[in-house]
Parts: structure tokens; sequence; C-alpha cells
């Protein structure tokens, strides 16, 4: 069984201590903790793949900008057929105050119910990805930024880096972030969501 654990964010130094980077940030973490080499350029794609147990599994950085994430997703689910509720999608969510995060599993098959998968305000990558997967039932690990004061700043809020007390912030949640995708990938979505949400 081949699973996917994607950080979205923009690539190239001038985004790297950006908001909209978060998950570039916690996946680096997630690749130190589990000791993989984020080393395989391939496709507009950055990755590391290693195996625990039964499960294989693939770190991964979309090489594109944040609003073509899907292309990355699309092209490894199809190349090394996983399935979409196989994947973990970790990303900036302005939903969520800083110092928080989400874990928000896929749905059972049994799972009727229609709650949103998402906040108010949509991410860009998360939308690129359901469209290119044509679903949206992908674990997301939904890792909070905060709003900016003014809602017409958007932009320049995620295009700029965090203060320093953000950044304390982001740091003293990110152990707690690494547990839970480390849960979810390989134990279960549904239960990272319990203990960590």
């Amino acid at each position: 069984m081949m699973k996917l654990v994607m950080g979205l964010g923009n690539p190239g130094e001038e985004y790297k201590n950006h908001r909209h980077n978060v998950g570039y940030m916690i996946l680096d973490r997630v690749a130190k903790r589990l000791n993989v080499d984020l080393n395989v350029k391939k496709k507009k794609t950055v990755f590391g793949r290693a195996k625990q147990g039964k499960i294989e599994y693939l770190l991964l950085k979309p090489q594109t900008f944040m609003n073509l994430s899907g292309e990355a997703a699309l092209y490894m689910a199809s190349f090394m057929k996983i399935l979409v509720d196989d994947i973990i999608v970790i990303y900036d969510d302005m939903n969520i105050p800083i110092g928080s995060f989400k874990i928000i599993p896929s749905r059972d098959e049994d799972d009727n119910s229609n709650e949103p998968r998402e906040g108010l305000i949509k991410h860009n990558g998360i939308k690129s990805i359901e469209e290119s997967l044509k679903s949206d039932n992908f674990t997301r690990v939904a890792v909070g930024i905060g709003m900016p004061d003014d809602e017409n700043d958007i932009a320049d809020f995620l295009l700029s880096p965090f203060s320093k007390d953000e950044r304390k912030k982001i740091r003293d949640i990110s152990d707690s972030i690494v547990d839970a995708t480390c849960m979810a990938l390989f134990e279960s979505p549904k239960k990272a969501s319990e203990e960590y949400s």
C-alpha cells in the first residue's frame, strides 16, 4: 500500500518563510522525524520515498506554484497508483487561529455527513487538488495562520513572513502537528483527528 503526504507551498528562496509555506515547513519536520531525504526531483515535484512496516509512503513538495498544486497530486497519485483517501495534505489555513491546527480525515464509505471540508475562506492549493483529483476525500492537516487585520490584504498577508511571535506559536505546536501527521499516516486519519483536533 502506497500513501502520499504533501506539504503545500511556493518554491523558491524568496517564499521560504512566508505564511503560505507553512505546509513546506511542517513537511520538512515530518521528513526529519522519519529520517527521509527529500532528494528525488521529478515532474515538478521534490519527494522522498520510504517504508515503515507494510506502509510505503512518499513525502512530497509540489514545485508548481500554490494554485497548481493539483498537478503534482494528480501526477504522483496516477504514477504511483495512490488512492485519494490515502493522501494527506498539509497546508496553511486562515480559518484557524495561529497556534492551532486541525486534522480533517478522509471520509469512510459509510460516512454520509455533509460537513464542510474547509472553512469559509477557500485555499487555492486545496481547490487545485480537489479539481485535479476530482475528489475532496483526502485527509487535511490544516495549520492555522490566522486572518489579516484587513481582509483586502489577503495576498500580502499570505506572501509575507511570520512575525517573531507567530513563529514562536508555530514552533510551539509543530511537534504536535508532526505527531498527528504521523498518526494519520501510520495508524488512521480518524484517530489523529480525535486525538489532536
